[in-house]
This record gives structure tokens, sequence and C-alpha cells, in this order.
């Protein structure tokens, strides 16, 4: 073998070689986010996260999600569409990453909802205020509260509620899962631990068909 050809041969082997090598981690690292969506309390299943659609449900569309994320505001209806549409098979649990200035302080209040039965609510009226205090270059949040009369929450004790230890813990549990999951923007998708890699409403559609065709299999 020439020189030319030994120079080739090895170039093709490093190259084959860290493909193997990037495919063996990629494979093991799908394994591992797809054991802790199966773990009760792991980075994807957190008592405090409001959920919605069957608890039973063998698909679970995990959601990083800050409320003054015009996006995440976009996907809202899509979300729990997607759920209803696989009644009894899908559900989908929020987690709160505020990364907009000022959104911390009403992910608080929806947290502080949650604790009266109230988040989804109480989100549908945030969402649809968003324009209005979550503006971002003059960003208000302390308005949400003009737009909660209607939602039955008990305004005076989600005040109290939101400045309690407990409800700082849930939201800093949640940045740091979505620090360990690498969630730099939101909405943040993953479905039964798989990361919704190409964004879109198609594409979770998608990936939710495979995941509930796979959990439902006959």
């Amino acid at each position: 073998m020439n020189k030319e050809l030994l120079v080739i041969a090895c170039g093709i082997i490093v190259v084959v070689g860290f493909s193997l090598g990037s495919y063996g981690h990629n494979s093991k690292e799908a394994e591992k986010l797809g054991r802790l969506a199966q773990e009760r309390n792991s980075v994807f299943n957190r008592p405090h996260s409001p959920t919605y659609g069957a608890p039973g449900a063998k698909v679970r569309i995990v959601e990083f999600f800050d409320p003054a994320c015009e996006t995440c505001r976009a996907f809202y209806p899509l979300v729990k569409k997607i759920v209803d549409d696989n009644a009894g098979k899908v559900q989908v649990a929020v987690r709160y990453v505020p990364f907009h200035e000022g959104s911390d302080m009403v992910a608080k209040v929806l947290e502080a909802a949650r604790l009266q039965g109230l988040f989804w609510p109480v989100t549908e009226a945030v969402l649809k205020a968003q324009p209005v205090w979550a503006a971002h270059d003059k960003p208000q949040p302390a308005r949400v509260w003009e737009f909660l009369g209607n939602t039955g929450l008990n305004i005076r004790r989600a005040r109290d509620d939101m400045t309690t230890p407990q409800v700082q813990a849930s939201l800093d549990t949640d940045m740091a899962d979505a620090k360990t999951l690498n969630v730099t923007q939101t909405p943040g998708f993953f479905v039964n631990g798989k990361p919704l890699k190409d964004f879109g409403h198609e594409q979770l559609k998608a990936l939710v068909q495979q995941e509930v065709n796979s959990a439902y299999a006959k």
C-alpha cells in the first residue's frame, strides 16, 4: 500500500471510529433519558408539576415553559389539543423556566394558583393578557393581577403563597432540571424523555404519535 492510500485508509478508520463512538454516546444518553422519564422523582417527574391529561397515560410531554414567552403562548392551545386528541393516552406536565425579565414573579403566581387547584384557568388568563404585562421593551409583571379576577383565584392567599420558600423551591428545582437537560429556550419539549430536536408543532405531534404507537401497540 503506498503512502497516499495509507493516509486515506487511516482517515476512513478515524471517521468510522468517531461515528461509532458518537452513536454509542447518543444511544447511551437516550437510554439514560428514557430511564429518567420513568422514575417517580427525576428531572422529568416532579411532584409540584401541574399536569393536564389522564394520570395513567403512558405518554408524557414535559414542557419547559416561560409565561412571558410568545411561542409558549402560541403553543398552549396546540399542546392541549394534542392531549385531547389522544384522550387517556397522553399527559402534559409543565415546568417553570422564567427566562424573560419579570416572568419569575408571574411563574410564582402560577405556582400559587396551582396550590389552589387553579393553575390552568389562571395560566389561560395570564397568557391572554401577555401582550399587556410582558411587553419585552417594558415588562410590567405586577399588572398580571388585573386579569385574574374571573379565574376564581383567592388573590390575597396567592399573594401570600407566592412569597413562600415552597414556591421558590419549585422554581429553583425546575430551573436546575432545565440546566441539567440543557434547556436554554422556551418552550422546550420532551416526550417520554425524548427531546424535540426539530422544533415545530407538526414535529411535536409526530414525536407524540410515535410514542403513542409504541406505548399502545397491540
